[in-house]
């Protein structure tokens, strides 16, 4: 990732000297000035989102991933909780909000934007959608499903921290009880 990059980081943010050194995949240091920039690894959530025992998934209208499935959810912005930009990101995605987010699980992710990696940790929980709410596909969504969670091959979700989490989920619902 270091030599990835060195291509994308190519002039110094601070003093514009060219080619800053990319230590151990997550520090640039410029000689030029001094800088030490560290690459950290941004925060973001996730929603397993029930409708009664219907699973609520999102279909990805845009790369990365486009077309396949993932759960409502995004990067927390600067001053938010995990759970205010959660709840944030489900209103924006499905139009609707939820009600006792349990956290579920967490799990490292690469995510690939624009040509550049961003290192993420994908907080994932489970809530219920409140009231009925009629959903609607909005922002980054393509398409609302509703699935039994039976039914859903991990495969199908565009990021391996969401299918890490999903299995948590079946396990967990299968510990409760919840399908045979």
């Amino acid at each position: 990732m270091s030599e990835e990059l060195s291509h994308i980081f190519r002039f110094c943010p601070r003093c514009a000297a060219e080619w800053p050194q990319i230590q151990r995949d997550r520090q640039l240091l410029c000689p030029s000035c001094g800088l030490s920039f560290f690459f950290n690894t941004a925060a973001a959530a996730g929603a397993f989102v029930f409708a009664g025992d219907r699973l609520v998934l999102c279909v990805r209208a845009q790369e990365p991933g486009k077309g396949l499935l993932d759960v409502p959810g995004g990067f927390i912005e600067f001053d938010e909780s995990v759970e205010e930009g959660l709840r944030r990101e489900i209103l924006e995605e499905l139009s609707i909000e939820v009600s006792d987010l349990r956290y579920l699980t967490s799990a490292p992710n690469d995510y690939r934007y624009a040509g550049i990696p961003y290192k993420t940790a994908d907080m994932f929980f489970v809530c219920e959608a409140l009231n009925g709410d009629p959903l609607r596909a909005a922002d980054d969504v393509a398409e609302i499903v509703r699935v039994d969670p039976c039914d859903v091959n991990p495969d199908q979700f565009a990021f391996a921290s969401t299918r890490r989490a999903f299995l948590v989920l079946l396990e967990a619902m299968q510990k409760q009880g919840l399908f045979a």
